[in-house]
């Protein structure tokens, strides 16, 4: 049988940093459920996901759901027969049921059975189906609706991608319709653009300025900021719950260093810290030896274009 890599992107106004976490594993153990009782082989299960989507990606999905044979039980064998063995109504009634000839009814352990084999379907039109089921089977914490919807969602869906292969599912949730057309970086992308097939999702994501796996966009956080510490000739205090909301606040991360007045510094260390790492999101800055430096480390959502006003305006904000 063919096989081919399925996306299922959601897009959303910015969903809360703390939340991401468990949604993202919630969508894939509801893909990995609905495929599994859908009788769908499919490949490995990945989840995605930014502020602003959510991301499903599975490869190796069968074109065609698996036939399938089983053995429905009826009616006791006593009720099932007359005394001359013939089938009695309850059997027919029961074969027809089953939609099977009742000569074909077989008897095992004092019943009557109907051995019933159905067809597996085309996949791409069991997808209109479960895809949508998937996204309203997400449950939140918090729960917002817009507009005249009963529909709800953490956040307002804004646009859903859905392919099969380089096929769009369609299929509509709260009066948002399914297509091809994804949304770049709010400020340094296109507001749409389109994806062309499944596998280009993570590079064309690229290109619009918008690192959707979380892992990479993991990685060049905890980078980008190692590197300006060394530049401040320092080094970064990184802890890993303010680096996982970080990692959700932001698609394309750019680290840059911001400066408190010295005075600060005659504080105990933690008064300054503490309101840096839980109010502003800030990763503080240590000497060599462990001293706390005049500096801290904020990571921006976007480029490095007029990164030097951004610099001042942050560290005028620290005093």
């Amino acid at each position: 049988m063919s096989k081919r890599e399925l996306l299922l992107e959601i897009g959303t106004e910015e969903i809360p940093a703390h939340a991401m976490p468990n949604i993202l594993a919630q969508l894939k153990t509801l893909a990995e459920t609905a495929f599994k009782d859908a009788r769908i082989s499919i490949g490995e299960v990945k989840t995605l996901g930014t502020p602003r989507r959510l991301a499903l990606i599975i490869n190796n999905v069968e074109e065609q759901q698996a036939d399938i044979s089983e053995e429905k039980r009826g009616p006791s064998a006593k009720i099932a027969f007359d005394a001359d063995g013939k089938p009695s109504k309850a059997a027919v009634g029961f074969a027809r049921g089953q939609k099977v000839d009742p000569a074909d009814l077989i008897t095992k352990d004092g019943y009557v059975y109907a051995v019933v084999h159905e067809k597996g379907q085309a996949v791409d039109e069991l997808l209109k189906g479960i895809l949508p089921k998937i996204i309203c089977d997400l449950n939140f914490p918090n729960n917002m609706r817009w507009g005249d919807l009963d529909f709800k969602f953490i956040r307002p869906l804004r646009w859903i991608v859905a392919i099969f292969g380089d096929e769009v599912i369609p299929f509509e949730v709260a009066k948002v319709q399914s297509g091809k057309k994804s949304r770049g970086h709010r400020f340094l992308g296109n507001s749409e653009f389109e994806i062309a097939k499944a596998s280009d999702y993570v590079s064309a994501c690229e290109k619009e300025y918008v690192v959707v796996d979380q892992e990479q966009r993991r990685s060049m956080i905890v980078a980008e900021i190692e590197a300006v510490a060394k530049e401040c000739g320092g080094k970064a205090e990184i802890t890993d719950d303010l680096l996982e909301e970080v990692l959700y606040l932001v698609e394309y991360p750019t680290a840059l260093a911001g400066k408190f007045d010295t005075q600060y510094l005659k504080l105990p260390a933690e008064a300054v810290i503490t309101p840096m790492r839980d109010h502003q999101r800030y990763f503080p800055v240590k000497t060599f030896d462990g001293e706390l430096m005049p500096l801290f480390i904020t990571i921006r959502n976007g480029g490095r274009e007029y990164l030097d006003i951004v610099q001042c305006s942050t560290a005028m904000s620290a005093y």
